[in-house]
């Protein structure tokens, strides 16, 4: 590049050029790849990146060039193949003009600017440098001595009289600039005014081209922060090309910065409104989506969560409408196939092709086309078996072969396929019955400590108050809706209530409540709902004996809950309690 002019270079460009005044690498890479032509390593730029301002550039508060050169050499020209302006300072009345121009070239810079200068000073201290030999005459100096060296020159002027004494001397670009450049703030006034700076430009870029009709004049800066300002100026004034200082590096970094800054702040503040509601949610007990106020629901969230995290098969097992498909589709979410899309199968007694065929697939026949299996089809995500004690022990069978192998035998088939669906299963137990009662032994034994028991509504009176909100809620379809007022007695009569539906009977008693639109909720309006005669006696199955043992058990041997649960008075309890010897 050097030796060829910077008309030359001009003349390869595109008819409107653009340089970046900058003072980082990381501004000279962004500069290159937003499509600057060249860009000028100025004290200036580096000071805006320092969090200081344009003007400090004329200060006498660092060794300007060798300010320049260190960020310049280690900085800028590594960090960009475009050519790179020195911008240098001739205030120091100890520089010498040749050696350092030497060293400017040595370093690989393309071209030299002047800056700072002294058309940036008042007009009294300027006068002072002038009458030291270090005004304006030595910055033509600088450039000329440059442009004989062969590297680009661009000549900073402020004045008609300053850019015909360039342009005489020799100078092929001018760069206009009458102002240092506007803050980012709107309500920063400029120095200028955008049809006074055409004007002048004008002015200006007409005395250069008189003399020297291929001069080429650039503006620079000035209040200019946005293109269609700069759009209007060129219109006006006929530049080629734009110099661009504050408007290329700090103004789009202080708004990029403000607006990054907000965005995350915002994020922030939503955040800690999620986790305010997260937190509100959670001390009235809901989490996950499920009511869990009662300590066993809080340990059964923490189960969930612990046997998701892994690929195992996960048992949820528990009295019917106890929740047990709420949770199993927890562990799903909790995992980490928790975007893909659950295949749900429903487990019931009857033929095997009918009922096994669909899980586990079925060979073709005489009468039946090959039919592909849930677990073929679902084999990167998981199979949602509902009911699986209702699975035939054939099928229990078959799912325990693939649960050990990760394959299994299509019906009619003898080919082994297999398959990394994982299995999510619920099972149905009535209450004080275990799992054994329901799964074949080798079903069971993989299922162990892999299951998840979930308790019945009895054993988590706790989630109560939140569970009839819920139910309120959902049975009135508004979020805002009221819970019930209910009262002491009829809460009571709640709690005391044996609850065999668990959540699908609270909720179908919900459901009937809030139809009834009554304001209070009493014990009399409950207990046609409640039938709670239905449970005043014992069960056939049990003895007197038993029926109250179970009746303690599940009221955690409180005995006047116990007594309402039963239907019994206090005093008949106790005294059947001591004729049976139940606590001694």
């Amino acid at each position: 590049m050097k030796g060829a002019g910077i008309r030359q270079f001009f003349r390869n460009s595109r008819s409107f050029v653009l340089g970046a005044g900058i003072g980082s690498g990381m501004t000279a890479r962004a500069a290159e790849r937003a499509g600057a032509d060249f860009v000028l390593a100025l004290n200036a730029g580096r000071f805006r990146a320092m969090g200081g301002s344009s003007p400090a550039s004329i200060l006498p508060i660092r060794n300007c060039n060798e300010f320049v050169a260190s960020f310049g050499r280690t900085e800028i020209l590594p960090s960009t193949k475009l050519p790179v302006f020195f911008g240098a300072c001739t205030f120091d009345p100890q520089l010498d003009l040749d050696r350092w121009l030497d060293r400017i070239i040595r370093w690989g810079f393309s071209g030299v600017t002047n800056f700072p200068s002294v058309i940036h000073i008042d007009d009294y201290r300027r006068s002072l440098l002038e009458k030291c030999g270090l005004g304006y005459a030595r910055e033509t100096e600088l450039l000329v001595k440059a442009a004989k060296r062969g590297l680009m020159t661009i000549a900073y002027t402020r004045t008609q009289a300053e850019a015909r004494r360039m342009v005489e001397a020799g100078a092929e670009a001018i760069c206009i600039n009458f102002n240092l450049n506007r803050g980012v703030e709107s309500t920063s006034d400029p120095s200028i005014s955008l049809s006074e700076l055409a004007a002048r430009t004008s002015a200006v870029a007409r005395v250069a081209q008189s003399i020297d009709k291929s001069a080429i004049c650039l503006l620079g800066g000035g209040p200019i922060t946005k293109p269609d300002e700069l759009l209007d100026i060129c219109r006006e004034t006929g530049i080629q090309g734009f110099i661009g200082g504050s408007s290329l590096d700090r103004v789009p970094l202080e708004m990029s910065v403000l607006e990054v800054t907000s965005g995350f702040k915002t994020i922030h503040l939503l955040r800690e409104k999620v986790d305010l509601l997260e937190r509100q949610l959670q001390l009235s007990g809901f989490r996950h989506g499920v009511i869990a106020q009662a300590s066993s629901m809080k340990r059964i969230l923490e189960t969930t969560k612990r046997l998701a995290a892994n690929p195992n098969p996960v048992l949820v097992w528990g009295e019917a409408g106890s929740g047990k498909r709420r949770i199993a589709g927890l562990v799903l979410a909790f995992s980490d196939r928790k975007h893909a899309k659950a295949a749900l199968f429903q487990c019931r007694p009857g033929p095997a092709i009918d009922t096994l065929g669909a899980l586990f697939g079925a060979e073709r026949d005489e009468t039946r086309r090959r039919q592909l299996s849930l677990l073929e089809t679902s084999s990167d995500g998981a199979v949602l078996l509902l009911h699986v004690d209702q699975l035939s022990r054939e099928g229990q069978e078959r799912l325990a072969d693939y649960l050990e192998t990760g394959g299994f035998t299509p019906l009619n088939g003898i080919a082994v396929v297999r398959s990394t669906a994982r299995i999510i299963a619920t099972a149905t137990v009535s209450r004080g019955a275990g799992l054994e009662t329901v799964l074949c032994p080798r079903l069971l034994a993989l299922f162990a400590g892999l299951d998840i028991e979930l308790p019945s509504l009895p054993d988590r009176l706790e989630d109560l108050p939140q569970l009839i909100q819920h139910f309120t809620v959902e049975a009135k379809g508004d979020s805002r809706a009221q819970t019930l007022a209910i009262e002491n007695s009829a809460f009571l009569a709640l709690a005391g209530h044996d609850w065999p539906g668990n959540l699908r009977e609270l909720r179908r008693i919900v459901n009937q409540l809030v139809t009834l639109r009554q304001t209070h909720i009493t014990a009399d309006v409950l207990r046609p709902l409640l039938d709670a005669q239905s449970h005043a006696k014992p069960s056939a199955s049990l003895s007197e004996r038993e029926w109250i043992i179970e009746g303690l058990k599940r009221n955690r041997l409180h005995r006047g809950k116990t007594a309402r649960s039963l239907g019994l008075s206090r005093k008949t309890l106790y005294n059947k309690i001591k004729k049976l010897r139940i606590l001694e």
